[in-house]
């Protein structure tokens, strides 16, 4: 498989993030598309479609060259990458056995004949080797939350991006309420022997979500690192797969609540999308 490698921060190469993902990777991509996508991004190509369409000023704004920060495997990249309005997506992915080994069964999968529309990097968010004012939109997808600096991530995001560039991201969001103690409490959690077993690492390891690689933003910060770094909110919304304790949980930001009848993936079933243009 063809890909290109870009500078990487070396010290996340040794974290428990990188190291836990490398090996999901070696063992799901010989099961094939299927296990790909149910262990790893937990929807599949046809409900990140109808995700998009329910995100105010997203699709109508996928068109030209745009880039997928934080890629995974590569199927939010192939499932806009099928748009006749799209040329090209750099799909941006830290680790390396996800770009080489899953990959390219996603992208033959979804794309077929049109896979060279994505083109698989290895290499992380906060060094991109494209030039300024390069691109004309941006897609993030579960993985913005990751980053260990926002608002650097951001810029650097800014810097690719032509003027009025949008940048689209679909991710996880606390109430502003939300306490100090209960963040810490939740990145402190250990993870139990259910999720190291299927994520196939030792029932004896002990791993917090914070040495995962985890972080949690309540609205506020999210909304505050947008405007830091030079982004204008042209919309946002809460898209929740429905349930009874999704239909009680309320935000207090605000926002819309759209409610879909399949699985949204990751936490709770519920996503914050917000679509940025950059000044």
């Amino acid at each position: 498989m063809d890909f290109e490698i870009w500078s990487r921060d070396q010290d996340l190469l040794s974290g428990e993030e990188y190291l836990g993902n490398q090996i999901l990777a070696r063992e799901i991509s010989s099961k094939g598309y299927k296990a790909i996508i149910e262990e790893y991004v937990y929807i599949d190509t046809l409900d990140v479609a109808k995700t998009f369409k329910q995100i105010p000023k997203a699709c109508e704004s996928i068109i030209g060259n745009g880039i997928d920060l934080g890629g995974g495997v590569g199927c939010i990249s192939s499932t806009l990458a099928l748009k006749k309005e799209v040329k090209k997506i750099f799909c941006v992915e830290i680790v390396e056995d996800v770009v080489k080994l899953c990959q390219p069964i996603i992208k033959e999968k979804i794309l077929k004949g049109m896979k060279d529309k994505v083109i698989s990097i290895v290499g992380d968010f906060d060094h991109l080797n494209l030039e300024d004012n390069t691109l004309d939109f941006a897609v993030s997808w579960d993985s913005m939350h990751h980053s260990r600096d926002l608002i650097k991530t951001l810029k650097e995001c800014k810097r690719i991006l032509k003027k009025n560039g949008i940048f689209i991201i679909v991710d996880r969001a606390h109430n502003n309420s939300t306490p100090d103690s209960e963040i810490d409490r939740m990145l402190n959690i250990i993870y139990d022997k259910e999720f190291l077993k299927k994520n196939h690492r030792s029932e004896n390891e002990i791993i917090t979500r914070k040495a995962n690689g985890e972080h949690e933003h309540r609205f506020f910060e999210w909304e505050n690192s947008f405007k830091d770094a030079k982004f204008e909110i042209i919309s946002k919304v809460v898209i929740k797969t429905e349930s009874k304790e999704n239909r009680n949980l309320k935000n207090d930001n605000n926002m819309n609540e759209i409610f879909v009848d399949y699985d949204l993936g990751a936490f709770g079933n519920r996503k914050v999308a917000f679509v940025l243009k950059s000044l």
